[in-house]
């Protein structure tokens, strides 16, 4: 859960993702969100209920509409943090990937995903 079965690596010029160093079992936990929290987004940031988070490798995953992990919101004394979970087996090498639109309210950046072709603007927040 520290984060030592992924690594940042370059997609292409300029693009980054997160990359499983290993097999992670569907349902396993990648990576506990940690860093600072805001109160209003950032391009690299992941929201968790009203706050966002920058953490350091969960900054670089990318946006699928069929992805790889999930963002869970876990409650906590004071407020919420948040888990990154597999929804399916992610091979040694494989990108990880989660859907925008499942944890963000609003993108301060929406883009037009190369999945569908569709605009990416957040709303869904399925999982949070």
């Amino acid at each position: 859960m520290n984060g030592s079965n992924v690594e940042i690596k370059e997609l292409k010029e300029g693009m980054k993702g997160l990359f499983a160093k290993r097999l992670i079992e569907k349902g396993k936990i990648i990576l506990a969100l940690k860093g600072e929290i805001f109160f209003t987004p950032s391009k690299t940031s992941i929201q968790i209920g009203q706050t966002h988070v920058e953490d350091e490798k969960g900054g670089y995953m990318n946006h699928h509409c069929d992805p790889s992990a999930e963002i869970r919101a876990v409650p906590n004394e004071k407020s919420l943090s948040g888990i990154v979970t597999a929804v399916r087996d992610i091979k040694k090498g494989e990108e990880i990937t989660f859907d925008y639109e499942t944890t963000e309210k609003e993108l301060l950046c929406p883009f037009k995903c190369d999945c569908h072709g569709r605009w990416i603007t957040g709303k869904k927040l399925k999982y949070i």
